[in-house]
This record gives structure tokens, C-alpha cells and sequence, in this order.
């Protein structure tokens, strides 16, 4: 994570860095990016560079790092949308990031895009990282409706979030890299209706006594 001293920069020397940043790890994979690169278009010596960051992949996970907050962000704001209806909301935020992939500016969730489609599995291990259930119970806990969930005991809100957002982070990954495969959607659609309706086979005594109330 970035120093104080980066934190205390003005926001345009900040956005310079990030920007510069995000226009080489979306040209080149992180082992070939070059700090020599990032802070030539950034105007920064390269001392300055290490005092900002320890290293590249410490740049490099900071980017990642905001635009997951930022899918986080909107993922609650959709939720607000859908009446705390995580299904909905899920495929809501794939059709989202769909629609911006071609916004490449600093910022736009499609800046993520150059920089998944250079990079074959670290952003994908990055976003897993960060989808622990104590986490996703904080940042989205108070916006789902959990009358719309099956839920038995104190903790099943939170593992209900990370069993949904493990399956969908990597499918929402996959569509930024398939840039807008319709399959990739329908597949997250049907997997969301899977868990909707539950996976384990109910006795037929049961199903019949449920249709009859």
C-alpha cells in the first residue's frame, strides 16, 4: 500500500502516477511493466517512486485494490436498486461492467478492463483475496434483504456472500477478458438461479405439501 507520502501528494500528482500506471500494466504484463516507463510519463524521478511505493507490485495491487472497492461500491448501490435482492443485483453489476468496458479513463471500472486482459491470473487471485465473509458481512451485510434468503443461524448472511461473490467474481473476471461473451452471462444467470432455488433435492412429500399451502 502507498506511503503517507504518497497519500499527503496533491490529487493531480496522485492521478498523474495512477494514470502513467494504469496505461503500462494495460499494455504490458506485470512481469514485463516498467517502473522506468511509469515514471517517465508520470514526471517523477525515480527516488520519489520509492518513496510512494515499496516496489511495482505494490503499485500495481494498490490499482487493483480501488477498482474492487469500486465494485464493491457499486455492487451496494445496485443492491439499494433491487431491494436488497443479491441475485439480481450480481447480474445487474456484470451488465454494468459490460456497458463501461470501453471507458478506459482513470477511474471507470473499463480501466480495470486493459489491465485484467494483459494480466492472466493475479487480479483474478487479488479480487478472491478480498471476498473473505466477515469483510463482505460489513460492506454489504446492511444492504440485503434478508427476507429474500434462506437464513438459519447469525452467520449464513456473511458465508451466503462469499459463496456467491467466489462464483461470481471469477465470471465477472471472465467476461471483462471475453469482452461481452453473452455465454458468460447467461451462465452467471443460471448458476445465480441455481442457488436461488436451491440445490439440494427436496422429498417429493415435501414439494407437494408446500404447492398445497
Amino acid at each position: 500500500m502507498p506511503s503517507s507520502t504518497f497519500l499527503n501528494l496533491p490529487a493531480e500528482k496522485q492521478e498523474k502516477l495512477l494514470e502513467a500506471a494504469t496505461r503500462e500494466f494495460s499494455h504490458r504484463p506485470f512481469n514485463e511493466a516498467s517502473i522506468n516507463q511509469i515514471i517517465k510519463e508520470a514526471g517523477i524521478p525515480r527516488g520519489s517512486f520509492y518513496m510512494y511505493f515499496q516496489d511495482k507490485e505494490d503499485l500495481f495491487r494498490y490499482l487493483l485494490k480501488g477498482y474492487v472497492d469500486q465494485l464493491f461500491m457499486l455492487l451496494e448501490e445496485f443492491l439499494l436498486r433491487n431491494g436488497g435482492d443479491i441475485f439480481q443485483a450480481l447480474l445487474d453489476l456484470y451488465d454494468y461492467v459490460q456497458a463501461k468496458i470501453d471507458n478506459q479513463h482513470l477511474g471507470e471500472i473499463g480501466a480495470m478492463t486493459g489491465i485484467i486482459r494483459c494480466n492472466s491470473g493475479m487480479q483474478k487471485n487479488g479480487l478472491l483475496e478480498m471476498l473473505d465473509a466477515e469483510t463482505l458481512l460489513q460492506r454489504l451485510g446492511g444492504a440485503v434483504n434478508p427476507d429474500l434468503l434462506d437464513l438459519r443461524q447469525d452467520r449464513d448472511l456473511g458465508d451466503i456472500l462469499g459463496t456467491l461473490l467466489v462464483v461470481a467474481a471469477p465470471m465477472i473476471y471472465t467476461g471483462l477478458q471475453a469482452g461481452g461473451d453473452p455465454g458468460t452471462r447467461d451462465r452467471l444467470e443460471n448458476i445465480l438461479n441455481i442457488f436461488k432455488r436451491g440445490m439440494g433435492k427436496r422429498p417429493t412429500a415435501e414439494i407437494e405439501n408446500k404447492e398445497i399451502t
